[in-house]
C-alpha cells in the first residue's frame, strides 16, 4: 500500500533522519534549474511518524500506539522549491575531498531549509549533505510504500530487529553496463539504435 505524509508544517530533518545502525543511500536529481518542484528518494531511512497517525490512519494504515517510526525506503517531493546546495566528501568526513554544488537562492524571512543525507547512490565512497531553501508557502510530502517501509518502536529490540531486517544492501558496481562493451552492442543493435534481436 503506498502512502503519503504531508509534513510541511513540520522541521524536515526533525521528521526524516538516520537510524544510528544504518546509513541511508540518497538518490539524487541535478536539473539545470530546481526551483519549483524538486524530488528525490532516501532508502534506510527513518520518519517520525507520530504526529501523523491521523494522517495514516485515514489512509488505512493502523499502527500500534508504540510504533513512533517508519523506517525503509522513501519519496521526498518538495514544491516551492527556490535553490540548494549540495555536498559530497569522498571518504571521510573530516579528511575525505569535498566538493560541492549550488543553485543560487536569495533567503527571505519565513523561507524553509529542509536538511538531510545519504550515501550517494551513482558513487561508491560518497556521502551527499543536501540542504534545499524553499519560500514560505511550500509542501513537503513524503511517500512511501508499506511493502518497503514498516512501523517501528525504537524502544523496542524485536521491533528494531525486524525493521533492520528489511534493510536495502545498494550495490554499485564498478563495471560498465552492456552497452559499452562493443560486441554485445554489435550482436543486439548492430550498427544502429534499435534492438534487432531478444536477449
Amino acid at each position: 500500500m503506498k502512502l503519503t505524509l504531508d509534513i510541511s508544517k513540520e522541521e524536515f530533518d526533525g521528521i526524516v533522519g538516520a537510524d544510528m545502525k544504518v546509513t541511508p543511500t540518497i538518490f539524487l536529481n541535478f536539473p539545470s534549474d530546481i526551483r519549483g518542484v524538486y524530488e528525490f528518494e532516501l532508502m534506510n531511512s527513518i520518519i517520525n511518524i507520530y504526529d501523523f497517525k491521523d494522517q495514516l490512519e485515514k489512509q488505512d494504515l493502523k499502527i500500534e500506539d508504540d510504533s513512533l517510526f517508519v523506517f525503509g525506503k522513501m519519496k521526498v517531493r518538495i514544491e516551492g522549491v527556490k535553490g540548494a546546495d549540495f555536498e559530497f566528501v569522498e571518504g571521510n568526513s573530516h579528511t575525505g575531498r569535498k566538493q560541492y554544488h549550488t543553485w543560487p537562492y536569495t533567503l527571505n524571512k519565513g523561507d524553509e531549509v529542509c536538511m538531510c543525507g545519504g550515501n550517494l547512490s551513482f558513487l561508491s565512497g560518497y556521502y551527499a549533505s543536501v540542504i534545499v531553501v524553499a519560500e514560505g508557502k511550500q509542501k513537503i510530502t513524503l511517500t512511501f510504500n508499506t511493502d518497503e517501509a514498516i512501523p517501528i518502536d525504537i524502544f523496542n529490540k524485536d521491533s528494531t530487529t525486524q525493521a533492520h531486517s528489511k534493510v536495502i544492501e545498494y550495490e554499485h558496481t564498478s563495471s560498465p553496463g552492456k552497452l559499452f562493451d562493443f560486441n554485445f552492442f554489435q550482436d543486439y543493435l548492430a550498427s544502429g539504435r534499435r534492438v534487432i534481436r531478444n536477449e
